[in-house]
């Protein structure tokens, strides 16, 4: 009787962590939701030095934020692990680099539609990597996740004439794929120091390692720029930036790598309140089930 009851409350701890975890995934996607709102107030911002201000930004507001809950030794701490946990951690800050920069730059040479359903077939390369990567084996639920969340964020996007543009169209789409694998990396990297580094550790270096890549970039820009666009990227370091990779981090200690790049894909279907409620952008009835798949799909990832 003991032992079952034990079972039971262990299998009750496992349950809830997974759930602690989903959460906040389900947060942190809805964190980068918002990017859209930034974005657009920017103006003459290339999509390097957006995401340049967005890690320093970032950086500052993670440094202070992990002083203030006194662990700040986990910065330092640092130097102290193996040299393979060094070579992720870096991974983790190209991969931080190459997303955004990327992602901006679809979004300013193809449509939004596009950029989004190209940016979110991270799921697909982390179910392909995290076999090799982290050792995770892909359950059958794994594909059917996988597959159901694609699906519905295609059917959000609408992307019926995907390959038929001029080279500018071209350069978005191949810009919006590689930002997926970005993000397939953020995810997979992530999970790999889960238990080595705090979340916000590995958050703030990888922001560190962003602003030092992306220096030149941000130098360029006009100081006049810098200070009328200054709320706009407060906003992108720390609401964008700074909160859901925490979150991401975090969430990544409780669930797969798999679970939360699926879980992930609710930022597409925050999307559609987001381009309502600011930009008026309607949704059609294929949207509309194109966002329930990808809740269903989001349910099967946390059944895994």
């Amino acid at each position: 009787m003991d032992t079952l009851q034990n079972r039971g409350q262990t299998e009750g701890k496992w349950i809830s962590s997974r759930m602690k975890g989903l959460f906040m995934t389900l947060l942190g996607a809805f964190c980068f939701s918002l990017i859209p709102i930034w974005v657009r107030a920017i103006e003459a911002y290339s999509s390097m030095s957006i995401a340049f201000f967005r890690a320093l930004i970032g950086m500052i507001f993670l440094f202070f934020w992990i002083v203030q809950r006194r662990e700040a030794e986990g910065i330092i701490e640092v130097r102290l692990l193996g040299w393979k946990y060094k070579l992720v951690l870096i991974c983790v800050g190209f991969a931080m680099c190459l997303t955004p920069v990327t992602y901006y730059l679809a979004i300013m040479k193809t449509s939004v539609a596009k950029a989004v359903l190209l940016h979110y077939t991270a799921p697909i390369h982390v179910a392909i990597l995290s076999p090799f990567i982290l050792k995770e084996k892909n359950t059958v639920l794994t594909w059917i996740a996988v597959g159901t969340g694609l699906l519905g964020t295609a059917l959000i996007t609408e992307p019926a004439s995907l390959f038929k543009g001029d080279y500018e169209e071209i350069q978005g789409i191949v810009s919006a794929l590689i930002s997926g694998l970005g993000l397939a990396g953020i995810f997979m990297f992530g999970r790999f120091l889960a238990g080595h580094i705090p979340a916000q550790v590995r958050a703030l270096w990888g922001c560190v390692i962003v602003a030092i890549i992306l220096l030149p970039f941000g130098i360029s820009v006009p100081s006049s720029h810098f200070c009328h666009n200054l709320p706009f990227l407060a906003m992108l370091g720390t609401v964008s930036l700074a909160v859901p990779y925490t979150l991401f981090f975090k969430g990544a200690n409780y669930i797969t790598a798999q679970a939360s790049s699926v879980a992930s894909l609710f930022e597409p279907v925050c999307g559609i309140a987001i381009g309502f409620l600011f930009f008026g952008e309607s949704l059609s009835p294929v949207g509309f089930a194109g966002a329930g798949i990808v809740l269903i799909s989001i349910y099967i990832a946390s059944r895994r």
